[in-house]
């Protein structure tokens, strides 16, 4: 059984996961953003669960587009 807390991530370990700024995952984790980031709010901490960002990266993938013959 894996354990659970290690699973929880901070803003700074989610950004360096994805390669992107810590700005653009507290950008992403706003309500108003479009498909926000699953985010776990723990009083004034956000934290995040790795299986649901993997779920969330994998429901906001494009379709791969056809090639012309």
């Amino acid at each position: 059984m894996p354990d659970t807390l290690s699973e929880i991530l901070t803003p700074e370990e989610l950004a360096a996961l994805l390669r992107v700024t810590p700005a653009w995952i507290h950008e992403k984790v706003r309500r108003r953003a479009q498909n926000p980031l699953p985010a776990l709010r723990i009083g004034r901490y956000i934290r995040f669960r790795r299986s649901d960002v993997i779920a969330w990266l994998d429901g906001t993938r494009a379709p791969a587009k056809k090639r012309r013959r």
